[in-house]
């Protein structure tokens, strides 16, 4: 479900309930009564999906136990707009890839020239299929920082939509920031993953990290493949266990401040 709606794609449909209360009398002659239950349905016009009521219930028809006055409104979004689902790593420091591992498994599998990357242009754009003024910069399962100018960037997919003739699927990720200042302080100059060449299943140390925020820390095998994320408790040191198969690895650490990779092998 979409955080941020376009005003434009939002239909209000209102449904006042009046009961217990000045115009109990009117609803009594209608046949409702105080603490009658009332199945309410949202219908959406064609091209448009129900999204949720305006108290976050999100069942449809919705059940309601008549005990006072209330006032429920109906949200559509269109059956045009983006689910912003597209699972993206962010991988040696040097590129994004597409999860399609994860985005298989929600029922989506596209080709490589069905992934498109773009480049927000002043403020993202609502969702299109071509995606709008946003710069296409990209297409295939990975997008290298190399040559790209700093900014925001976002990679998108379109598919057949079974519920609209009119428009197709379109899913998006989440935006990704490329900074080309680095670092903005000190902050994990000291950073280190002791040893980095262990025996299986060892006990690594990493030291420097950060303390003023909690840190992503992720871990992939050399062919790109997630195998560990979680996050630091903000203390200097923390620790993790070598994978269990002998091979190079990759240990990812991130922060709003600090974007450092370090490679670590299992003999």
């Amino acid at each position: 479900m979409l955080t941020n709606l376009p005003r434009r794609l939002i239909i209000f449909f209102l449904l006042l309930l009046s009961v217990c209360a000045m115009r109990a009398e009117e609803w009594m002659r209608n046949g409702l009564h105080c603490g009658q239950i009332v199945i309410l349905t949202a219908t959406p016009e064609p091209d448009y999906r129900f999204s949720s009521w305006s108290d976050g219930n999100t069942d449809n028809p919705r059940r309601v136990e008549v005990t006072q006055a209330m006032e429920l409104r109906a949200l559509f979004i269109s059956a045009c707009d983006a689910q912003y689902i597209l699972p993206v790593d962010y991988l040696f420091g040097q590129m994004y890839v597409l999860n399609r591992n994860r985005l298989k498994e929600l029922g989506y599998e596209p080709t490589a020239a069905e992934v498109r990357w773009y480049r927000v242009v002043g403020e993202i754009d609502n969702v299109v299929a071509d995606g709008g003024d946003d710069v296409l910069v990209a297409t295939g399962y990975y997008l290298s920082r190399e040559g790209l100018p700093g900014g925001q960037y976002y990679v998108q997919c379109t598919f057949p939509n079974p519920e609209s003739d009119r428009c197709d699927i379109v899913l998006r990720s989440q935006v990704c920031r490329i900074s080309l200042t680095g670092l903005t302080d000190a902050e994990g100059a000291n950073l280190r993953l002791v040893p980095n060449v262990a025996d299986k299943g060892q006990t690594l140390t990493l030291t420097g990290m950060p303390v003023t925020e909690q840190a992503v820390v992720s871990v992939f095998d050399m062919s790109g493949r997630l195998l560990l994320r979680t996050l630091s408790d903000a203390t200097e040191t923390m620790t993790l266990t070598a994978q269990a198969a002998s091979g190079c690895y990759l240990v990812h650490v991130k922060t709003s401040r600090l974007d450092q990779t370090m490679l670590y092998i299992v003999r």
